[in-house]
């Protein structure tokens, strides 16, 4: 976890310094991680969009209007808050079963027709291979088998529970005849591939379409909606959405012409009474006259008459107020649906208190519809129920009004009543004949006023109704689009996906690497400094003699660079005796290199004419004495033990000339106590006198402490870290040692390096000298890891014209 947060702190630190030509330097470094990931997600693209099933949307805005007729404007007048409201209903209103039924039946649409590939099924509408008309149908026997078209003209039909697989024959006035379904074909198509076909169950078909359609309000509080419809097929969507439309539409006429047709049926009630009533009294009025000699009436019994006439006038039209109001209290039995009430009466003198109840009914149904609709309220939610309760105590007050309008009319007519009898006790003073007369001509002529005047209503009521039109305007076309997938978007979408997993994955490697790869940050200790790097050796190393005669036998990276690390050694042993330097080289862990950089050191000093003696003083795990072929059976460990008296019969002598060594000998069981006794001192220093460099190779520091007295002791302490081998720390265990053991003198060299602009650095020299890490740019990756042609193994020689291509695209980058 620590080392976590640290790498994470290496990051942050880095970031403000971050140059972008490190960072494409980086990329570069693993282009085919982008290439294939790129590769992976575009192909996966492709793939999809030839197996997905397409989906289109239609879409069409509808514009509610405030007035079409002069009934919705009286309807305004008594219901002023219903059109705020009522609108936001018609989203259920159009994906009702009524609506939707009709869209079907519009559409047309008997079968589906459709064209099946290895992954993918598709809707081939509006092509048909055949048109046919529904014979018969039974739900309830049907077995919704599946129907397939060859281009031979054969029709097979097999269901999930029969094995038995139907054919007919494909041909116009062809009578086609499964269980539970027959259809006659009308016409057949030329086609030239198979077609399978399904049967549109109306009812099945409605509530699959009914979770296809959207509605929605295109701004809140605004009287337009938004209608879509989503299907696989693109024509389908867009016939399919209009054809609903236009059954909306439909149904969206019948509603308002509902209360137009109850108010015509109505007047028409009455006027039939009143025909019926006015040829009768015609015919009798007619008769009474042929049949009898008619005098003159006189001028005072005409105003009698009159007043006679207007009394029955008034006793009918309070008899049609009767019936209307009964109208009125059979519609209150619907409790939440609002009362379109027109006129309460025909003389347009109409209760004023009852009409303003109806209007505060209709307000309170259309508010409580907005909750329970429009915000999808519970009916037990206390607003709701309280809403409830207002309705009621309205009902109430509606049902007492008509209760006392009723006693209003019989006392009206009580005294219509009474002045009749009156005028007729008059009128029984005439002569018989004239009062005959009089009496057939008084009915006959209020008949005629009230039958004309319910005439004069019904034109007016049919009129306005046929001048009615949808309380709707719709805005936009029913064009489709596709939504989904969309191609180019998809496409762009794993271009970006594959280029995010590919440079992701490059700069996770970086960040979950624990490996050592920031060679600047060696020497924050004063006393710590870096030797230098030596490169990967090319070769294959055979731990033999011969390896030692082939190390630095060219001019190759790796040897040139084994020799800048001598040719640094010599500053850093600051001392004018350069006789008998004592050189301690070590390392954290097992496998980074000691014995390896131990023999190619030596061996380069040899070059320059030093005499050089390597000890073995790893005890427990010593490979070295391999590259002699020596079979380490006599050693130090000898030595030690006093097993041999003389440490110059341990001295071994090399195929190189002015190299000898001391290897480990046979593993003892006290290792440390051998290594940290006064005989290995003592022979240290003898060897001290005799050569110019005495190497010791010792065990890993980091794992046992058998030669810790030794690093006090020598001239120089060489720390081997190895390239993206050890520990990405464990530069800071050199720093340690230094200053736990009070060491004058400690080199790091980095071994086993190689240019990998995966781990290259992404600041510059000078970021870390800002740190304090005390280094310039000669020790960074950037130096070390740059590349010219000057060696033999950089040499263009052999390399292939793809490599050479991409070492040229590179070099940019390299430069940096």
């Amino acid at each position: 976890m620590q080392n976590e947060n640290k790498s994470r702190d290496r990051y942050v630190e880095v970031s403000a310094d971050i140059d972008v030509k490190r960072i494409l330097r980086v990329l570069w470094s693993r282009w085919y991680w982008i290439l294939g990931a790129l590769t992976v997600t575009t192909v996966s693209c492709i793939i999809f969009l030839q197996v997905a099933k397409p989906r289109y949307v239609a879409e069409v805005l509808l514009r509610y209007n405030e007035k079409q007729t002069e009934i919705d404007e009286l309807n305004k007048l008594i219901q002023p808050d219903a059109s705020v409201q009522e609108y936001l209903t018609e989203k259920y209103v159009i994906k009702s079963e009524e609506v939707i039924n009709g869209a079907v039946e519009r559409l047309k649409y008997p079968f589906t027709f459709y064209s099946e590939s290895t992954f993918l099924t598709e809707d081939v509408y509006p092509f048909k291979p055949f048109t046919a008309e529904i014979v018969s149908y039974e739900s309830s026997e049907y077995e919704y088998g599946k129907f397939e078209i060859q281009p031979s003209g054969i029709i097979t039909y097999k269901t999930e529970l029969s094995e038995e697989i139907s054919r007919f024959d494909l041909a116009k006035d062809t009578l086609i005849a499964v269980k539970g379904l027959s259809f006659k074909v009308n016409s057949v198509a030329t086609f030239t591939q198979d077609y399978g076909f399904t049967y549109n169950d109306i009812y099945a078909m409605r509530e699959r379409m009914d979770d296809l359609i959207y509605v929605e309000e295109a701004e809140q509080n605004m009287p337009i909606l938004t209608i879509s419809f989503t299907y696989h097929n693109r024509k389908f969507t867009q016939d399919f959405l209009q054809n609903l439309i236009e059954s909306y539409q439909k149904y969206n006429l019948e509603q308002k012409k509902r209360s137009s047709n109850l108010t015509i049926d109505f007047i028409r009630e009455q006027i039939k009474i009143y025909f019926d009533a006015l040829r009768k009294s015609s015919s009798e009025l007619e008769k009474y006259k042929q049949g009898r000699s008619v005098p003159n009436l006189q001028a005072s019994m005409s105003d009698v008459m009159n007043q006679i006439t207007g009394f029955k006038t008034q006793k009918n039209m309070l008899e049609i107020q009767k019936s209307y109001i009964n109208l009125l209290e059979q519609s209150l039995s619907n409790r939440f649906e609002p009362i379109n009430i027109g006129n309460i009466g025909l003389d347009n003198n109409s209760d004023g208190v009852l009409v303003r109840l109806v209007t505060e009914l209709n307000k309170l149904i259309l508010d409580r519809k907005g909750l329970t609709i429009g915000k999808n309220l519970s009916v037990n939610n206390p607003v709701v129920k309280a809403t409830d309760d207002e309705i009621e105590h309205l009902r109430e007050q509606i049902l007492s009004n008509i209760k006392l309008q009723r006693q209003k009319n019989e006392g009206t007519l009580k005294i219509i009543n009474e002045n009749l009898s009156l005028l007729e006790s008059r009128m029984n003073a005439l002569p018989s004949v004239e009062r005959e007369l009089s009496y057939l001509q008084n009915d006959r002529d209020v008949n005629e006023k009230i039958y004309l005047l319910l005439i004069n209503k019904e034109i007016e009521t049919s009129i306005v109704k046929a001048g009615m039109l949808p309380s709707f305007t719709v805005l936009t076309r029913t064009d489709s689009y596709k939504v989904y997938p969309r191609s180019a978007r998809l496409l762009l979408s794993s271009i970006l996906l594959g280029l995010l997993i590919g440079m992701g994955s490059i700069f996770l490697a970086r960040y979950l690497n624990g490996k050592f790869t920031e060679i600047p940050k060696i020497g924050q200790n004063s006393n710590v400094n870096l030797l230098g790097t030596i490169h990967r050796y090319g070769e294959k190393v055979q731990n033999n003699e011969k390896d030692l005669l082939h190390f630095l036998d060219n001019r190759s990276l790796f040897a040139e660079s084994v020799n800048s690390v001598r040719t640094n050694l010599n500053f850093l042993i600051n001392s004018e005796d350069t006789k008998g330097k004592m050189i301690v080289i070590t390392s954290e862990v097992s496998g980074e290199g000691k014995s390896f950089v131990t023999i190619n050191l030596a061996t380069s000093l040899t070059k320059v004419g030093k005499k050089v003696l390597i000890i073995v003083s790893d005890l427990r795990r010593s490979k070295l004495h391999r590259f002699f072929n020596n079979n380490n059976k006599v050693g130090l460990s000898t030595f030690l033990t006093k097993k041999v008296e003389d440490y110059a019969k341990v001295i071994q002598h090399s195929v190189i000339e002015g190299l000898d060594y001391i290897p480990a000998g046979p593993v003892p069981f006290n290792p440390t106590e051998l290594i940290q006794n006064d005989r290995f001192e003592n022979m240290i220093e003898a060897c001290q006198k005799e050569y110019d460099f005495v190497l010791i190779d010792t065990a890993p520091i980091g794992l046992v402490s058998d030669n810790i007295p030794l690093l006090r002791k020598s001239d120089l302490v060489i720390f081997i870290i190895r390239w993206l081998y050890s520990n990405e720390e464990s530069y800071l265990l050199a720093d340690q040692i230094t200053e736990e053991f009070d060491l004058k003198s400690v080199g790091v060299i980095v071994n086993d390096f190689y240019r990998d602009n995966l781990y290259a650095s992404l600041a510059s020299a000078s970021y870390y000298a800002s740190k304090g890490y005390g280094y310039s740019y000669k020790y960074t990756y950037d130096y070390y890891g740059k590349t010219n042609g000057y060696y033999t193994d950089e040499g263009e020689k052999g390399k292939s014209l793809l490599k050479r291509a991409a070492q040229w695209i590179k070099k940019p980058f390299s430069r940096t």
